[in-house]
């Protein structure tokens, strides 16, 4: 199990990277905190209180849904959702995106 979450936390962080997950909702943090909760929340109690989101389905019935939100520095935040196959979320990851200047 524990091998299971590494892994698990690892894909999310390179989904975060790659073009195949863009957020397309732009949530303040303090929501994002008050509504996701780890073990508890499901899958339609996200989407009736933050919307639709982008999201990618796995295989395994593992669901990742990102959200954005303004962080404190004027970078973007993003925030991600892991949905276990019965619809309830497993892990969240956020942080700030750092994105260079072109």
């Amino acid at each position: 199990m524990k091998w299971f979450s590494v892994f698990v936390l690892a894909l999310l962080a390179a989904c975060s990277g790659t073009r195949a997950l863009h957020a397309s909702k732009n949530v303040p943090y303090a929501t994002l905190e008050q509504t996701v909760q780890a073990g508890i929340s499901t899958r339609e109690q996200v989407r009736a209180a933050l919307g639709e989101s982008t999201s990618i389905r796995f295989d395994s019935g593992n669901e990742v849904w990102m959200y954005t939100y303004p962080a404190a520095s004027g970078a973007q935040g993003e925030y991600v959702i892991l949905f276990g196959g019965d619809g309830v979320v497993k892990k969240v990851r956020s942080g700030e995106v750092y994105r260079v200047k072109q």
